[in-house]
């Protein structure tokens, strides 16, 4: 039996990491092959990443490896792309059987089987639920509805009508889970992030799942399964990067989950596990602003830390309050403090634009409190309590309840709805505010794109294969000044 697991490929090329594309491996899938692989034997599986080989070399890759079963797992933006390509792939090979999962289709899993030809759609964490149909691959049953509807965690058609089983719970203890399948992809491919101090960077998920529920964010669907959150044990943590370490040659590790001190004691576990091997490696993970003590902060700096990630999205109190950031301004501040105090890097990110509902009517930052963000980052650069800064728009993702809100209160432009490929662009700005044009949107990102520059050339802390990265991303700043001057 052959199985393809694909990252899929969108329809538009992405620009210059405007995916990450090259960045870091599918690790969501690479989960899933090495899952399989140690619960099935006699198993053939491919990898290909279609953000990295684009739309037409994937699909010659699917029809070479003629694989039975086709996993494609894809994010909003590779939606109508993943459609696409099962569509086309379906037409060739009609018996193929086709599963689909990940961020986009556990959001909305009705979209993929009304727009494509796909078999079943994965809800949620897919590790088990996919080694359930493949096992009912195997047993020549994946077509018979009665054994459908035994596996928990996935929606499928029963004569045209969309139908659902119950919700898969998550896996407890995910130390049961094997490392990821890296020897399925060209590590070779992935540059890291754009910010480090080695040359060869890995990433890994220190936990899964996040406690809190910010208005802005999609992981919130996740929270229909309980535990929310599970940690890996710090041994099974270290054990991976040790393997990063010895047989793949990297000296940097970025941890890709939420953020690190939602668990306090699991942190410090973690620090102290690696100071206890003496790995000669550095690493970089995100953070909250609360809670955290000089306790673990001096920890992580000790067990090879330089960097940190901290969310803090609005310099607004009510705005914070609003989408549900459970952060004051104060400790944002006295977190910065005690990075700085242990010498750490520090990127600070930002939203603009934040939408949130209060008692039943639509709130939104309006572009003089977009300014106080402006402010409060210029107060916190002039305490140099931040390093690097990131910018975004604020996008309504399916899943988040701002999702739910844009809806509600139709703030999606018409020509984004439900075009998700659009949505991959430079000039995405999904939302219409009332009293906010786009130009006015365009030049707010703008001018924080051009503060964030400034301070990335400064520090000169990016490498030298950032270099085109950098450059098209300056051009394409300067591209959208010209066309807001020209609105005008």
């Amino acid at each position: 039996m052959k199985i393809h697991f694909i990252l899929s490929p969108p329809i538009k090329k992405p620009k210059l990491g405007d995916l990450s594309e090259g960045r870091i491996p599918p690790l969501g899938i690479l989960y899933l092959a090495a899952y399989l692989r140690e619960k099935i034997e006699n198993i053939q599986m491919k990898v290909t990443d279609g953000t990295i080989e684009g739309f037409d070399k994937t699909y010659q890759e699917v029809k070479k490896f003629d694989p039975d079963i086709l996993c494609v797992s894809y994010f909003t933006l590779m939606a109508l792309g993943a459609y696409r390509f099962i569509d086309l792939i379906k037409k060739e090979k009609p018996e193929l059987f086709v599963i689909v999962g990940g961020p986009h289709a556990t959001a909305l899993p009705e979209e993929p089987l009304k727009k494509s030809d796909v078999d079943v759609v994965a809800i949620g964490e897919g590790e088990v639920t996919l080694f359930e149909l493949v096992n009912l691959f195997t047993q020549g049953e994946h077509k018979n509805i009665e054994s459908l509807t035994k596996v928990d965690g996935i929606a499928y058609r029963d004569n045209g009508q969309i139908k659902f089983t119950k919700t898969r719970q998550h896996i407890k203890d995910i130390d049961t889970i094997p490392f990821p399948a890296r020897d399925l992809v060209d590590l070779n491919n992935y540059k890291g992030w754009y910010i480090n101090k080695e040359r060869k960077e890995g990433a890994v998920f220190f936990t899964r799942g996040c406690p809190y529920n910010c208005t802005f964010c999609s992981n919130i669907v996740w929270k229909k399964c309980k535990p929310y959150v599970r940690a890996r044990s710090p041994k099974n943590i270290v054990d991976e990067i040790e393997t990063l370490y010895r047989d793949y040659g990297i000296r940097e590790i970025y941890d890709c989950s939420d953020e690190l001190n939602s668990n306090m004691k699991h942190a410090l576990a973690v620090c102290e596990e690696l100071k206890a091997r003496n790995l000669n490696i550095v690493w970089k993970t995100s953070m909250r602003a609360t809670p955290l003590s000089e306790e673990l902060v001096k920890a992580m700096v000790e067990s090879g830390c330089w960097y940190v990630l901290i969310g803090i999205e609005s310099g607004n109190e009510e705005v914070l309050k609003g989408i549900n950031k459970h952060i004051t301004l104060q400790q944002v501040e006295n977190a910065c403090w005690l990075f700085k105090k242990y010498d750490l890097k520090v990127q600070g990110l930002f939203m603009l634009y934040n939408v949130w509902e209060e008692n039943g009517q639509l709130k939104y930052e309006n572009t003089d409190t977009v300014k106080e963000t402006f402010k409060y980052v210029s107060s916190l650069l002039d305490k140099r309590f931040l390093d690097y800064i990131g910018w975004s728009i604020t996008v309504p993702y399916p899943g988040s309840k701002l999702y739910e809100i844009a809806n509600k209160y139709n703030l999606i432009r018409d020509e984004y709805k439900e075009n998700w490929d659009y949505w991959l662009s430079e000039d995405s700005y999904v939302m219409q505010l009332p009293g906010i044009t786009k130009g006015v949107q365009i030049r707010m990102k703008t001018l924080g794109s051009i503060l964030r520059a400034k301070l990335l050339i400064h520090s000169m802390d990016f490498k030298l294969k950032d270099v085109g990265w950098l450059i098209g991303k300056a051009l394409r700043i300067i591209k959208n000044e010209i066309k807001n001057y020209l609105k005008k």
